[in-house]
């Protein structure tokens, strides 16, 4: 090999690192934030049930809007200068998402205790981790197939979750179909940015998909509000004829406002821009593939029969690895629901 045929194959090398550091950065950045916008969707509910006997739902929602105007806003006129503000977008849309869920249960009438909040949203973090880790640790062009995979899992878990909940209507169906739904939103933004990856934002695509499922959650809970009111008007009015005036007084019921009955809780249960790197867990990027490889390759002194024996130990090693995540993820995602039905 001459020198220039050295030179030009260094090159490559170099670019082939340079785009697995670039994917794998974004296959992390997408892993923290899915996980940090269930975590916001759970605190959501959480502190939502704290406050079981105060009317929250219209303040609730109010913050949601609040939110999502503050997000546009800053999405629109900050995040082409810094793409770190598309974070700030995807933090507010997360707790907007928070709030919109909120206001779904209320409006439902729903309750969910601190366990069954907790085990909803394990399932799909848990997915969610489990297909980073296997990206990470993918071989090649074989390792967007991994995110196909993830995505698949994801909405066979929301398309689980809803079917649940349209026999049972329960919290832990809706509240574990959010999350799902949050992680497919995370998987979708990374497959579209590793498509290009070095001219497309994962800060910015993250926004864009956290703002689609913002969006579903504000419909889902308006038309959940125009439903349950028209029925509980109709109720009301049919009650106010049969009844009369003076049972108005002693029952509550037609003589409170609509919205009142309506919202009280219920006893059921490119151009150059700035790129930034976040937080990397290197030791998760000591055992990819690549690295390894190339760290046994440039051993002194090891013949190429000890250089294979250590490339094959390493090979049994990784997929030992792998089978275990895969146990971890599938039996947790049975335990927790399981335990949380």
């Amino acid at each position: 090999m001459n020198r220039e045929d050295a030179r030009r194959y260094g090159a490559e090398l170099a670019f082939d690192e340079q785009q697995i550091a670039e994917e794998n950065q974004n296959a992390t950045l997408t892993m923290w934030v899915g996980i940090g916008s269930i975590l916001s969707l759970l605190l959501t509910c959480f502190l939502g049930s704290l406050f079981r006997t105060v009317n929250v739902t219209i303040p609730a929602l109010a913050a949601a809007c609040v939110l999502l105007l503050a997000s546009v806003l800053i999405y629109f006129l900050a995040g082409k200068r810094d793409e770190r503000w598309y974070l700030v977008c995807s933090l507010l849309n997360h707790g907007g998402i928070g709030f919109a869920v909120l206001v779904l249960l209320r409006t439902l009438g729903l309750e969910l205790g601190l366990l069954q909040l907790v085990l909803s949203g394990v399932p799909a973090a848990a997915i969610l981790v489990g297909v980073v880790i296997f990206f990470v640790s993918g071989e090649g062009q074989n390792r967007r197939l991994f995110l196909y995979g993830g995505l698949g899992a994801l909405v066979l878990l929301f398309g689980f979750a809803a079917l649940r909940y349209l026999g049972e209507a329960a919290a832990f169906w809706l509240c574990m179909g959010v999350c799902a739904l949050l992680s497919c939103a995370g998987l979708g933004a990374l497959l579209w940015t590793n498509a290009g990856v070095f001219r497309r934002s994962a800060y910015k695509a993250l926004a864009v998909s956290s703002f689609s499922v913002y969006l579903l959650a504000l419909a889902a809970a308006a038309a959940a509000l125009v439903v349950m009111g028209s029925g509980s008007g109709s109720s009301s009015k049919s009650k106010s004829k049969s009844k009369g005036s003076g049972s108005a007084k002693g029952g509550g019921g037609s003589g409170s406002s609509f919205l009142g009955e309506l919202l009280a809780p219920r006893t059921r249960t490119s151009n150059y821009r700035v790129r930034h790197t976040g937080y990397y867990p290197y030791w998760l990027w000591y055992y990819t593939p690549y690295t390894r490889y190339s760290a046994i390759n440039r051993m002194q002194g090891v013949s190429e029969a000890e250089k294979d024996g250590l490339r094959r130990s390493y090979r049994i090693r990784r997929l030992i690895g792998l089978g275990l995540v895969v146990l971890v993820v599938a039996a947790v995602t049975v335990l927790c629901v399981l335990a949380g039905r």
